[in-house]
Parts: C-alpha cells; structure tokens; sequence
C-alpha cells in the first residue's frame, strides 16, 4: 500500500456510450494521486479500445483485460491489483463530481476511518437530476459496536415503523474504502451470478471487521439510468433468486450474530426487489396466461405471506400498503390490477 494513493477501480462491460464520460471525471478530480484500474471485463463492444486509448493518454491509468466473469470478480480483479492506501469501487455508466476523492479521502486520513460514506444523485437517462440522496445521520462518525447496531441496519434500509430514512444505501458505489482493511479482513466481492446484490451481501460481510466509519452529509456521485436498464424480458428464476438474496443475507446474519434489528430491516429489500418481480411480470412481451401465472407464482408464494404476516407498514407509502393489505387477503386480482397501474 502506497500512502496518499487512491485506487480507483472501473469494471467495464458493454458501456461503450458512457465509459468516456465515467473516466473523464475520475482524471479530472482535484486530488491528483490516483491509480485507476480499467477492468476490461470480455466487454464485446469498442469498450476494450476506449481503454487503450486512455493507457496512452493519462500514466496513472492501467488496463486489465480479462474474460467475462461479471462485476462481482471484476470488482476482485482491481483488489488484487491495486496498491492504494484506499480504494473506490465506480461503475462505469455512471460518474462522480470533480472534488470527490479529495473531499472523502480528506475525511478519511483525519478522522482515521475504515470506510467513508457519501451520497449520491439519481440522474435520467436525458442527464437531469431526478433525486438527490444527501446522508442525514445522527452523529458524523460511527465506531465499534455502533457501526454494527446503529449504522448497519439503516444501511440494510429504512426504519419501516418510523419511516426515517438515512439517504444511505449498502451500496459498493457510496464509499470509499482503507485497503488495510480489505486485506486484513481477506474479503472479496461475491458473483451477482451466484446471489443478486452481489454487493449488499458482500458488505454485509465486510462491516463485521469495521472499526469506524465516518459519513460526508454531501452528494459526489451521479447514478445514472440508461436504455440498457430496460428490458422487457422476465426471467422464470427472478423471484426464486430474489427469495434466495433474502434467504442468504439472513443466514449470513446468524452467523456474524447481528442483531435482530439488521435481520428484520432485510425485509424491506425483500418487498421491494418483490414488487419489481412483480412490475416485470406484467410489462413483459410473454403472453397474458403465462404473464398471470408467473404473477400468481409469486403472489401465493408461501414463504412470501411468512414475511408479510407481520410486517408493520404503518409508515410505507399508500400503494404498498395496499399491495400488501391484498396480498394479505389473497385478493391476487386487485394485486395485478394495482402492479399494473403502478408499472
């Protein structure tokens, strides 16, 4: 580790329309020792070329072409080949403000953190700001215990029974990371191909070894929606992976023994990667009686109505508390009708 340098690593795959715009902003911050690793992961399109081309033009940049894995390993790939006091972990459609790594690793050096927390901006696919994310917590730096039994759950997601929400997300993206701590803890980033939200699940893991994190109430990175976030396509295993997500994160739960309180908040999550499920279900090109039955699928799935049996949703907004007042009740036709309106 190189003290005073940040890693910046890049998984790259099929972003050909935005990679330039991705690495522009990263060359461009105000804090100038970086190392920034493009992981060219089998991307098919010029994106290998884009590459390149950058290696020629910027020396702190470094080009690592690799076979198709997915995100997950490719994120891996720039671990194992960095040498950063810290590191970031960007995805390459997106972009991050100018100041960002000189603000969140300012922050990190003085306050002798493990992780720094930020927020960011949800942006359209015409490039306008739809939604600003600014972290509101209680205090600005969380240590020991706290991080675990404070931090943690609002991470997962928000206090359902209060409706308070800290505009953080478990999000690889959002932060910034001590490579001391990486290492120390062995910890890699799961496959999305073996357990979606590949990265909530694998910070879950990683936060049993943090020791302090420290949280910047400001906005530096630009999430961005692009025409390849739309499909029109649903896969039969959607909801089936979405249980096993679940099912996974709960286990993983019991055995760094978190409290009850970081289990209960994955509920949350649950519903709403569920009602997605659901909104794909019937925007898809299948046919209207397959389109039903893979809506009745997920609408009668038992372990489902185990979740939603005592779920407390005085503070969720008006729809869900429809949706699961049918659901509930087994009314699966005004579910439909109510996903449909909502898609």
């Amino acid at each position: 580790m190189e003290a005073g340098l940040v890693s910046i690593v890049l998984p790259i795959y099929n972003v050909e329309k935005y990679l330039d715009r991705c690495i522009n902003s990263v060359v461009n911050q105000t804090y100038k020792s970086l190392e920034i690793i493009l992981v060219d992961d089998g991307s098919p399109d010029g994106c290998p070329k884009i590459c390149e081309d950058w290696v020629k033009r910027d020396k702190r940049i470094k080009v690592i072409h690799k076979a198709n894995e997915g995100l997950g390993y490719a994120r891996n790939t720039g671990i194992e080949n960095a040498s950063g006091e810290y590191i970031c972990f960007f995805d390459s459609d997106d972009y991050i403000a100018t100041n960002t790594i000189e603000k969140v690793y300012s922050a990190a050096k003085s306050k002798n953190s493990d992780m720094v927390l930020f927020g960011h901006y949800d942006v359209n696919s015409q490039g306008k700001i739809i939604k600003s994310y600014i972290p509101k917590t209680e205090k600005e730096c969380y240590m020991n215990f706290e991080v675990q039994e404070k931090l943690l759950p609002d991470l997962v997601s928000d206090d359902s029974a209060t409706g308070k929400s800290t505009n953080l997300w478990l999000s690889a993206c959002f932060s910034m990371y001590s490579m001391r701590l990486i290492l120390e803890s062995n910890w890699r980033f799961a496959s999305e191909r073996e357990i979606i939200s590949e990265d909530v699940y694998s910070l879950l893991r990683l936060y049993k070894n943090v020791k302090k994190v420290t949280i910047i109430p400001e906005a530096f990175y630009y999430y961005c929606e692009n025409g390849m976030s739309l499909t029109h396509t649903y896969k039969v295993d959607r909801f089936d992976r979405i249980k096993q997500f679940y099912n996974a994160c709960i286990k993983e739960c019991d055995k760094l023994e978190y409290s009850d309180e970081v289990k209960k908040r994955f509920v949350g999550p649950f519903i709403s990667n569920t009602i997605a499920a659901m909104k794909m279900v019937v925007k898809t090109d299948m046919s209207d009686i397959n389109k039903k039955a893979a809506f009745r699928t997920i609408c009668k799935d038992e372990q489902f109505h185990e979740i939603i049996k005592n779920m407390d949703i005085g503070k969720e907004k008006l729809t869900r508390r429809l949706l699961i007042y049918f659901l509930k009740h087994r009314l699966y036709s005004a579910c439909e009708l109510l996903v449909r309106l909502k898609a």
